[in-house]
């Protein structure tokens, strides 16, 4: 899909790959649309943005309100009309252990991945099934959607329950006649962000943020259904899909911490 002279709504836009992607899209005269919760640094990005030529509204609140996201759509459609491409990008994954943390840190895990995905979903596939023009909605989720990973035990979960619900959608959508609404969800291998700086979490292969935007501004050229990178992340977690569960189970947990 071309993302040239487009209108482009972006969650969790204040830094890391959100940010980095609002930057690199400005240079294509689109209309953008970002919203995080620090104000501020939404007002920086504001000025990065139209420094560069393209028009820019910013919405500082908190994804897991869906009176937010309903705030967010409403306020775009009634600006620019429509919406050409909506990258959902919030979602945190700190290391986690799944047989001592509480109840609050996992449930609160499912909350910041998935319930910020269906908030902005909801009132965004309300708004593109009433346009006529190709559109998509586009989920930053991850490698590591596809199987249980040591210390990532919560965030893995959030993100396979984003990507078969997206999966659903997208059948749906085909079966009911929209077919000029694309679903892509985006699954990066590790990423050198602030967030996850000094996390704990083995990197492996891990790329820039930089890099993952020119991975993802391709898969949306291409509109590939699930846009996987980088190459050999992704094809070493297509062949742990493969391999016997006891096999994959060791290969993991020789890169867990001791204690965690």
């Amino acid at each position: 899909m071309d993302y040239k002279n487009k209108t482009i709504l972006i969650t969790g836009a204040s830094s890391g790959i959100g940010r980095e992607l609002a930057i690199v899209l400005a240079d294509f005269g689109n209309n953008i649309v970002v919203t995080a919760r620090r104000e501020n640094l939404l007002q920086d990005l504001k000025r990065e943005i139209e420094d560069k030529g393209s028009k820019c509204l910013f919405f500082a609140g908190d994804a897991t309100d869906p009176k937010h996201a309903d705030l967010v759509v409403r306020e775009t459609t009634k600006t620019f009309g429509k919406i050409d491409i909506a990258i959902l990008n919030v979602g945190v994954g700190p290391a986690s252990n799944t047989i001592k943390d509480s109840r609050e840190v996992i449930l609160g895990k499912m909350r910041t991945n998935y319930d910020t995905l269906i908030n902005f979903f909801v009132p965004v596939i309300a708004q593109m099934k009433s346009q006529t023009t190709p559109c998509m909605i586009a989920h930053l989720n991850s490698l590591a959607t596809y199987f249980g990973i040591p210390m990532q035990g919560d965030y893995t979960a959030a993100k396979a329950a984003g990507r078969i619900f997206l999966d659903t959608a997208r059948m749906e959508l085909k079966h009911f006649g929209f077919k000029h609404v694309r679903i892509q969800t985006i699954h990066p291998g590790f990423v050198a962000t602030e967030a996850v700086k000094d996390d704990g979490i083995p990197a492996p292969n891990e790329i820039s943020e930089k890099e993952a935007v020119k991975y993802i501004l391709n898969g949306l050229r291409r509109e590939v259904h699930e846009n996987r990178f980088p190459f050999s992340t992704a094809l070493a977690v297509r062949i742990g899909r493969l391999v016997p569960t006891w096999l994959r189970t060791k290969i993991l947990l020789s890169e867990a911490a001791a204690d965690y």
